[in-house]
């Protein structure tokens, strides 16, 4: 699985190449070299051994390792992995049996057909990172989704970008425990976004491709989410998963992401969230009174008619969640359309770094969902989520270490809620105690920072 695609893609060789020798020789038969070429007047056992003769440039030499499709309609199939050039040209699943893949695989072509690119290189490190995607690092949607990101890992040997893109990913939330793999996780999303671009310049041809496709861009989304300074990008990578999405990847009825539209989504969630409002105790009420009044403060702030319909979403989103957690999440799934709607220039003007008002409303956005995500997700799919609480404090720290001070006074509530999230506090703790020291949070040496503080609490378990 570990090998790069290119370097067992074969091209449709010649009768007479090596890869064709080799299809004739799994079960070869016996041949008089001294044999004389048949006569009309041979005999039979004669003119059986001159049709046994291979004969260059022509003939038809029967597949043995043929694709499923192609035996099914009786045609000769050239091999080619991953896909063969007539299910590439129909546009048919191209599968092998596990033997004849092998087989496939050890077949050298010939010299004039040499592979398009060299082997990519995968190290142990890489090996690690593979089993880390699929035991714990897939992306938690869609909600109860493991089975879909397994078949997903099945297709990793066919799509490079997908392989790259499943590494990055996995390397990254190692990184948000370890620390020790921050530049493996950048070379693979590098690759990753290179060798995608490079696919989406070409229309998708099969179902198994806009498999691949989307699940590309959902695991580097979902990397995006685990970097430091990755809120923006996480943004980006959302519109991202709309545009490939768009393309039509999600129109066949067998794809594994078939229900991974918003109709989807919704029925996802009420499988997995309580189809009730969240019952807060009281300090954690108190915790979404003061987020409501926050958010009234940052009103005045908004010089978009985006940042000003996104803060009002985010404030009805609030309210709803002691009516209905599910409609709570299909709330925040229409924030997302939100982003994915806007235009290029708005949503470049909301993401600015430089933009204060509209990166404080993202980040009480993003905290206020991470919060109602974990009072309202039942069992292991909220646990899924989990790697988020460190993201989150990363990307806030981030952005407090940029904050101009006239903004300060707009932070008191992500403050006060990433000081919950680093200590463990319980409703045991009155909130009215917490009173976060703005001296500790601004303008304060990287040692100190919130992100490395919460590493050295250790209290952040995904």
């Amino acid at each position: 699985m570990f090998e790069d695609d290119d370097s067992v893609e074969l091209t449709e060789p010649p009768s007479g190449s090596a890869s064709a020798s080799a299809s004739a020789s799994i079960s070869p038969a016996p041949v008089d070299v001294g044999a004389s070429p048949a006569r009309p007047d041979a005999g039979p056992a004669s003119a059986n051994r001159a049709r046994r003769k291979p004969i260059p440039k022509k003939g038809h030499t029967k597949s043995r390792r043929g694709c499923h499709a192609c035996k099914r309609r009786k045609v000769k199939c050239q091999e080619n992995l991953p896909e063969c050039t007539n299910c590439r040209r129909l546009g048919l699943s191209c599968v092998y049996s596990p033997a004849g893949t092998q087989l496939a695989l050890t077949a050298s072509p010939s010299p004039a057909t040499a592979p398009r690119t060299a082997p990519a290189s995968f190290s142990m490190a890489d090996l690690r990172y593979f089993h880390h995607f699929l035991v714990t690092a897939f992306p938690p949607l869609p909600m109860g989704g493991e089975a879909v990101w397994q078949a997903v890992a099945a297709l990793s040997h066919q799509y490079d970008y997908l392989v790259h893109a499943m590494l990055g990913l996995a390397a990254s939330h190692l990184n948000l425990y370890t620390a020790d793999s921050a530049e493996h996780a950048l070379a693979h999303r590098v690759k990753a976004i290179q060798l995608l671009n490079e696919s989406l310049n070409n229309p998708c041809t099969s179902m198994a491709e806009g498999d691949a496709r989307f699940g590309t861009i959902m695991a580097l989304t979902f990397q995006s989410s685990c970097m430091p300074e990755g809120m923006n990008e996480f943004l980006s990578m959302v519109r991202g998963c709309h545009v490939v999405a768009a393309t039509g990847t999600l129109h066949y009825e067998q794809s594994l992401f078939r229900e991974f539209t918003s109709e989807g989504y919704t029925q996802s969630v009420k499988r997995f969230v309580a189809d009730h409002g969240v019952a807060l105790e009281p300090d954690q009420e108190a915790l979404f009174d003061e987020f409501l009044v926050s958010l009234g403060r940052l009103a005045p702030l908004c010089t978009s008619q985006l940042e000003a319909e996104f803060l009002v979403a985010t404030e009805r989103v609030a309210k709803m969640v002691k009516v209905s957690a599910v409609d709570t999440f299909t709330g925040f799934s229409m924030q997302y359309d939100m982003i994915n709607a806007a235009s290029q220039e708005d949503f470049a003007h909301f993401t600015n770094p430089t933009n204060y008002a509209g990166q404080i409303i993202l980040i009480h956005f993003i905290l206020v969902e991470f919060a109602i995500g974990e009072l309202a997700m039942i069992g292991q799919v909220g646990e899924r989520f989990g790697f988020r609480r460190r993201a989150a404090l990363a990307w806030l720290d981030g952005f407090l270490n940029d904050l101009p001070e006239e903004y300060h006074t707009h932070v008191e509530w992500p403050l006060k809620y990433a000081t919950i999230m680093m200590t463990g506090l319980t409703s045991s703790y009155h909130l009215s105690n917490i009173r976060p020291d703005p001296s500790t949070f601004f303008g304060r040496p990287p040692p100190t920072s919130i992100y490395q503080r919460s590493l050295q609490i250790g209290r952040l378990d995904a």
